[in-house]
């Protein structure tokens, strides 16, 4: 008798077990919350030097504004499109005023506890149907729309001592210790296979749990020594900037970057221009293929497929 309740016991032990493993493969759920994140260069500026993040030709640049159109934010399971989450819904941001932590775009409850491999997002040409973000001025949301612009940036940039050269006679310089700079621009561009950094692809959501997934904006780019396609190993150089004044007025303006050559600015011992998203003949294509890359994943993981969009 003893060993037949033994057995009895174990079967319905096994049975409770087995059927609580296919509970949590089959049946469990989770919440998925998207937040738009801006990196620490975009308020907190960057800082002359040689560490991580610095600028090594001595420039100190601060952001005044930082608006981007962003948003249809996208995952699923491989290639499983039943497997989706996502509203399609696109924001004009200012990433100057988002809250501490981030600005959520998106929540989805119920959410399969799994991994969700096919993940993307937008930076996008805006448009009036957006929403305007919480933190965004009416005035910023309506130039951005009015222009269809992905991206409004400008700040200024300082440096004792500093000059500005001509681009095509670099022996040719005037004092310029500030420079200002105000470019909006269209350089809407998806972004897909977002991985974050040293990670596998997407993100898992945790059974009876909340995943937080942060699409990351950075504001360093247009200062890289390379056009950035994974890890960023590179310079960060300003000085292009400021011989690109032309009219040496103390402002750089998308006009004046697309009046230089890209051999005048970026020369080859410094700079290695290969590998971008659209040819680079002048300053105004280095400015638009290095904002084509903006777009990361988790701080600094990468999202390595990019489509311009019209």
């Amino acid at each position: 008798m003893r060993l037949y309740t033994s057995a009895i016991l174990s079967a319905v032990m096994f049975s409770a077990i087995a059927a609580s493993c296919d509970s949590d493969s089959g049946g469990s759920t989770g919440k998925v919350q998207v937040f738009i994140e801006p990196e620490d260069t975009i308020p907190d500026g960057l800082e002359p030097g040689t560490g991580l993040e610095q600028i090594v030709d001595g420039w100190t640049v601060k952001y005044t504004t930082f608006v981007v159109g962003i948003g249809n934010f996208r995952a699923q399971r491989g290639t499983d499109a039943s497997t989706a989450i996502g509203d399609g819904k696109n924001y004009v941001v200012d990433l100057m005023a988002t809250p501490a932590g981030g600005l959520v775009i998106l929540e989805e409850d119920n959410v399969e506890a799994a991994r969700f491999d096919k993940v993307g997002y937008d930076i996008a040409n805006a448009k009036s149907t957006f929403v305007k973000a919480t933190g965004t001025s009416q005035a910023a949301y309506d130039e951005m729309v009015a222009g269809g612009y992905s991206l409004h940036v400008a700040g200024t940039m300082t440096k004792p001592g500093g000059q500005s050269c001509k681009p095509d006679a670099p022996t040719d310089c005037v004092a310029a210790e500030s420079v200002d700079f105000d470019w909006a621009v269209k350089a809407g561009t998806s972004f897909d296979d977002c991985a974050p950094e040293g990670g596998a692809p997407g993100f898992a959501v945790p059974s009876g749990g909340t995943v937080q997934v942060k699409p990351t904006i950075h504001g360093d780019h247009w200062f890289f020594s390379n056009i950035t396609q994974g890890v960023e190993i590179t310079e960060r150089r300003a000085q292009w900037i400021a011989n690109a004044d032309l009219d040496r007025d103390g402002l750089t303006t998308l006009e004046e970057l697309g009046q230089t050559k890209a051999s005048d600015l970026f020369p080859a011992a410094q700079y290695n221009l290969s590998g971008a998203i659209i040819p680079i003949n002048n300053g105004r294509d280095y400015l638009v293929a290095q904002m084509h890359t903006l777009g990361d994943f988790q701080g600094e993981g990468e999202c390595p497929t990019r489509v311009i969009l019209p």
